[in-house]
């Protein structure tokens, strides 16, 4: 188990629509999806943003890419801008979904957030209500991604932690403004079917299991992963383990073996939100 140390990259993210509104000639536009202001001119084939953390230049020439695309750009505080990616083995990158909305993570092209008819952040604190967490508590968050559903469970008042597998999510992370609060939980950075055995028993008062989707992490499905949950919660503490509804369209129920699973493992079913989520109690 290794903790990771979340550092937000210092720098502003310019959206698509940052990159229209200085390419139409505003002379102040929103940054980091709308959270910060600057000052922007053109200066030799050069836009200069002027932030209250410092200038940063990007070519006219990337502005024009970006203005067309749902990709993202970020300006550091040293060095040539980039986007927000990463190619290897899979390709990740953060996708655009709108001003003042937080964006969601790419991995070869599937998403990792709902996304239609709400927000990742709407979606985060749905699944943080269903818990009921409670200023004082402590719970487990599995799958960190963005970060979004941790933040949440630390935003009213619990202690979190979090446990992510891939080193690539938690960079994209750390380029996200909406991510900035992971500095604020403590980050494993791990596969949580083996850090769970390094944790203490009944440690947690709730866990928070956001996998990828079934194919992607079967084992994360699994009855013995279940019952390493139960092993870390309290006696009473509380389950929420996002499904979604995955294979609908071909008469796929997923959720009723994760419920079989879960009380083979010690858990007592309370609520289903169908195509959604569970919610279960360690008995």
């Amino acid at each position: 188990m290794a903790l990771y140390r979340f550092r937000s990259r210092v720098g502003i993210t310019v959206t698509p629509a940052t990159a229209a509104d200085v390419l139409r000639g505003e002379s102040a536009v929103r940054v980091d999806f709308g959270l910060r202001k600057a000052l922007v001119r053109l200066e030799g084939g050069e836009a200069v943003f002027e932030t209250e953390i410092g200038l940063f230049r990007v070519g006219v020439d990337a502005l024009s890419f970006l203005a067309e695309s749902d990709r993202l750009l970020f300006l550091p505080a040293s060095g040539k801008p980039y986007v927000v990616e990463v190619r290897g083995a899979h390709y990740y990158k953060l996708r655009y979904l709108g001003e003042g909305v937080a964006p969601t993570l790419e991995i070869d092209g599937v998403h990792m957030h709902n996304i239609v008819g709400t927000t990742p952040t709407r979606d985060a604190a749905r699944k943080v209500s269903l818990l009921r967490v409670k200023r004082g508590e402590k719970g487990l968050d599995i799958c960190t991604g963005l970060g979004y559903t941790a933040i949440e469970a630390w935003r009213r008042g619990a202690s979190v932690k979090t446990v992510e597998v891939d080193v690539n999510v938690l960079y994209i992370a750390e380029h996200n403004p909406f991510s900035r609060h992971l500095e604020d939980v403590e980050v494993i950075l791990g596969d949580a079917f083996d850090v769970l055995d390094e944790m203490p028993e009944g440690e947690f008062d709730f866990v928070l299991h956001d996998p990828p989707v079934f194919p992607f992490a079967p084992e994360l499905y699994s009855r013995d992963f279940y019952r390493k949950l139960s092993r870390v919660l309290k006696r009473g503490g509380r389950l929420f383990h996002y499904t979604g509804a995955p294979g609908k369209h071909r008469g796929v129920d997923l959720q009723r073996g994760v419920i079989a699973r879960l009380r083979e493992a010690g858990f007592r079913v309370v609520r289903v939100e169908r195509g959604y989520g569970i919610v279960a109690v360690k008995e």
